[in-house]
């Protein structure tokens, strides 16, 4: 079991943050640190925060400030900031007069658990010393406790989490009885004294069909969808709609300190999936190939394994998710027929590509 006690032995008064602050559009705007920027979730959010300059001044984290991405939310009106999650200098330096974080962690480009939990619990020690007011985390539940399988990319964000409430308070003994981390029961954990803190806990995100779980190609014009769902249902939501959810949070923060958030905007079948693709694509045939966990596991690539204890983690039932909330936060979410019909193209081109 990862552990945390090695990172922290002893958080102490320096790691406090004062939470008697109160946000008012009078005191002109809120500097808003945005890491993962040029990525597909923090980018929807730093491009909503944008809208509004007279609320947000929005900040953008990346390692390559000369990119293509990067210059499109400089023309907008961000700042971009040159960091790297594995230097705390850089990271003090971005977030120095900041007054929100939102940081999510990217496990894919070293496929490395460690190295990612150690990157997010560098920009929380690094907002805590900056005195940043309120973080906003992209968490996940821990699968290996749920399911006893490795969910490498999932039980990192879960370490993170723990690590913020662990700084949120000290008396908890992140230890845990055989090097494994608490069992942390409620979602709505009172916050008094120490950090200001909202987790979001996503679903699968839609844009996934035109990226990893793309449709692929089993002969001319017809096309399997490869969800190993086994008769469940599947949460799902635009990363896009992410920003919108933000938003919502930052125009009333104190209503949302110490929660943690499911999100998820409709929860659907194979049959569900498979019907929308049809009827958005007339000159193309789409299929479900009935595929298992069993059959992901023994896939030939990279991280099947860990996406195959993801799909177990979800028809599991234990990832439970809030659709009547998230569209109290966003009520303009879209259903998965509405994405499709709004990037058609985007999912025409992928499948071109699977040719």
């Amino acid at each position: 079991m990862f552990r945390l006690d090695w990172f922290r032995k002893d958080p102490s008064e320096k790691y406090r943050m004062g939470c008697g602050s109160s946000f008012d559009a009078s005191d002109g705007p809120r500097t808003v640190v945005v890491f993962g920027s040029t990525g597909l979730l923090g980018g929807a959010i730093a491009r909503r925060l944008l809208q509004e300059p007279f609320l947000y001044k929005v900040r953008c984290v990346t390692r390559r400030s000369s990119g293509e991405k990067a210059r499109e939310l400089a023309e907008h009106g961000a700042v971009i900031v040159n960091a790297d999650l594995g230097e705390t200098k850089s990271l003090e330096k971005a977030l120095e007069g900041a007054d929100i974080m939102f940081l999510t962690t990217h496990y894919w480009e070293e496929k490395n658990k460690e190295k990612e939990v150690i990157k997010g619990l560098n920009a929380i020690d690094a907002a805590i010393q900056c005195g940043v007011k309120h973080i906003i985390f992209n968490g996940s539940e821990n699968v290996k406790k749920i399911i006893g399988k490795e969910c490498s990319h999932l039980d990192s964000k879960s370490a993170i989490e723990e690590y913020i409430r662990e700084v949120d308070n000290p008396s908890v003994d992140v230890t845990g009885i055989n090097n494994s981390l608490p069992e942390i029961t409620t979602n709505d954990i009172g916050n008094t004294t120490g950090i200001n803190f909202t987790i979001l806990r996503l679903p699968f995100w839609l844009e996934n069909f035109y990226s990893v779980f793309k449709p692929h190609k089993l002969k001319h014009a017809v096309y399997a969808v490869a969800l190993p769902l086994e008769g469940s249902e599947l949460d799902v939501m635009s990363v896009e709609d992410v920003g919108e959810i933000v938003a919502s949070i930052l125009r009333r923060p104190r209503q949302y300190y110490g929660k943690t958030l499911n999100l998820s905007v409709e929860s659907l079948s194979m049959e569900n999936i498979v019907d929308t693709f049809n009827r958005h694509f007339d000159n193309r045939k789409f299929t479900d190939p009935k595929i298992r966990i069993k059959d992901m596991e023994k896939f030939q690539f990279p991280g099947s394994k860990d996406l195959a204890a993801m799909f177990e983690f979800y028809q599991s039932g234990q990832a439970v998710r809030d659709i009547k909330l998230t569209r109290k936060l966003n009520p303009h979410a879209l259903t998965f027929d509405r994405w499709l019909s709004e990037n058609r193209d985007k999912v025409e081109e992928a499948l071109r590509e699977a040719n």
